[in-house]
Parts: C-alpha cells; structure tokens; sequence
C-alpha cells in the first residue's frame, strides 16, 4: 500500500525567507492584494474576488486580464488549511475545480483556468531550489508531471452545434507558473499576488466562441469564420500582450521589427498589414523576443536568486505566434484552430 504523501506542507516548511525583499518590497498593488489574501479573518470567496479584481487590472496578458474583467476565469484557490493537507487531498481538490472548469469551457462560458497557492510563506520566500521543487509538486498534482524548462499542456473542449448536430473540438491549453517572487525581479510580467500560481488560457478556444457566438448573432457576417477571428482577434491581442520593446521596461518579453525572421516576408503585403494589425503592423507577426521561452510551464530561471536584472540574461528568439495563423505551424490545429474529437470523427470538417 503507498505511503500518504505530504511532499507540498514539508517543501513549505523549508522556505527560506527572501532577504532581497528589505530593500525591493512588494509593489503597491501587490501589498494590498496580500493584506486581504493572508487575513485569516476573510472568506474563501473574498480572497478569490481580489485575486479576481488585481488579474482584472494589473495581469500583464491581456487573454487574462478579459477573462477576470467578465468574471469568466475560475479560481481553484489553495489557502494555508488546504497546504497543510496531504498530496493526496491537494490532488482531489485541484481536479474537482478543474473538472468545474471543463465543464464550463465546454459551452463556451469560460478559456482560462488558474490554481494559486495562496500562502505568506511561498510569497516571501528566496528563489532556490527548495521553491523550484514546490512548484514542480503542485505541477505534478495537477498534470501529473512537473520538470522544468518542459512545455506542459492540459486539455479543453468546445461543444459546437451544427446542422448536423453537435461538434466537438478541442485544443491544447499550455500551463504557466507565475510567483509573488517576479515582483520587482525581469520576469515582473510572470508575477501575481499571495504565492505561486499555474496559468492556463486557450487564445484558440476563445477565438472559437466568439466566431460562433458572432455568428449565431448575425448570419451574413464576413468576419466570423474561425481562421478570421484567429487573424483579425486573436493575433493582434496576442501581440499587444507582449507588445514593442521599450526601454528600461521589466517585461521579459517583446515585439521584433517586421523582416527580423525569414517568415516575414510571407504575406500580407505592406500595405496590407494596418488592416490585419493596427498601430503593430510594423512588428512581426510570426516571432518575437524574449528572456525565456514563453511555452515552457516552469522555466528553472525563475529560482536563479542570483538573476533579478534582465541585463543579466540573453535574448531569445525561438517564440512563435505562427500556431494562430500558419497552417504549415505544427500547433495550427491542436492550439489555434482547434481539432475535431476523435469521438465526433464524422462531423463536418468545414473550416481547415
């Protein structure tokens, strides 16, 4: 019989205090997030609401951000008395709000989903190994795996009707570690309040949904196919999320001048980027830059408590938008397009 596991409460246990934060205190609205989050005296549901109210405002990717706006992001928030638990619990716990959240998605009330460890020790702890180890822990109870610099996905299902009844797609959603440790460190824009936490949205999903809620609203609309909505919606929000490079910026990741990569020069032509991408048309559409790759769930630098200065670190350019927009991009159907369940092998493939 296996021996009952209590890997999460005994890691927590062995944080070390941040030293660093003496001299780099948590931001304004971070400090006041936590002020609600570590009272003991407020409800499970109060401690969600502001987690809910400083995603609306302060998340750095704008996916997110909507998403917590329309109150569409479910929370499974782990306080100190679900920590303190064993694995085991931690686990069911996790699936039974992640179960809430598929079930959701699957009639298009909800594209994101986020697990946060909400505890004063976590946000105060130094960087190191003993948190890398932590966070690798929640992974696993969630996913069921947790290495580091790995890309991780879960899964999430749309339930479209048609006139041959209901289709069903569904797409890869990738996982993301975020910590009160970015505040003030070069992955500021992986930060949140009240400890760590693991991201998840599909941009595809959400793309989806809206091309059929548009046009169940209005049948003779010319912008509601769902490869449309990938490039008119889903690309340039994507792309002001990570948005231009601007100097002495903590974000850890931006835009590179349209012709950088040899993708650039596919179409659209010049003159008609303006349409498809705005002010951005002058960036690339196909590649951006970055200090880490932005896929990988639980990127090792993040617990290098000797890396807080983005000048410390090298740039990177092997991170793709091409899964929203390029058929010839591995991703295409499994993350943007969405591909049709294998149980629904027979519906009508009309949009790839």
């Amino acid at each position: 019989m296996a021996t009952t596991s209590w890997a999460v409460s005994d890691l927590i246990d062995q944080l070390e205090f941040d030293e660093w934060r003496n001299k780099n205190p948590f931001t304004a609205e971070i400090a006041e997030c936590h002020a609600v989050l570590f009272d003991e005296s407020k409800t499970r549901l109060e401690k969600a609401a502001a987690l809910n109210d400083w995603l609306a405002e302060h998340q750095p990717c704008l996916f997110g951000r909507m998403e917590a706006r329309q109150r569409r992001l479910p929370i499974c928030l782990l306080t100190e008395n679900d920590l303190v638990r064993s694995d085991l619990e931690i686990r069911s716990k996790i699936a039974e709000e992640r179960t809430g959240w598929k079930r959701l998605a699957s009639t298009g009330k909800s594209h994101g989903f986020l697990i946060v460890a909400v505890s004063e020790r976590i946000a105060e702890a130094k960087p190191g190994e003993t948190l890398r180890k932590l966070a690798s822990r929640l992974c696993e109870l969630y996913l069921d795996d947790g290495p580091s610099d790995t890309i991780l996905h879960d899964d999430v299902m749309l339930e479209i009707e048609t006139d041959e009844g209901i289709e069903r797609r569904k797409w890869k959603v990738g996982a993301n570690y975020f910590s009160s440790q970015g505040d003030g460190r070069w992955w500021r824009d992986h930060r949140i309040p009240g400890g760590m936490a693991f991201s998840m949205n599909s941009v595809g999903h959400m793309a989806r949904q809206r091309a059929e809620s548009m046009q169940v609203k209005n049948a003779a609309t010319t912008l509601g196919l769902p490869q449309e909505r990938l490039v008119y919606f889903a690309l340039p929000t994507a792309m002001k999320t990570i948005g231009p490079p601007i100097q002495e910026s903590y974000r850890g990741t931006w835009l590179a001048p349209h012709g950088t990569f040899e993708e650039d020069h596919e179409p659209p032509p010049s003159a008609e980027r303006p349409r498809y991408f705005g002010d951005l048309a002058a960036y690339s559409e196909n590649r951006y830059q970055g200090l880490y790759h932005t896929d990988q769930t639980i990127p090792k630098d993040y617990f290098n408590n000797g890396l807080w200065r983005k000048e410390d670190l090298n740039a990177r350019d092997d991170l793709y938008f091409t899964y929203m927009h390029s058929k010839s991009d591995p991703d295409y159907s499994s993350m943007g397009l969405g591909e049709l369940f294998e149980g629904d092998a027979g519906a009508k493939e009309n949009d790839t």
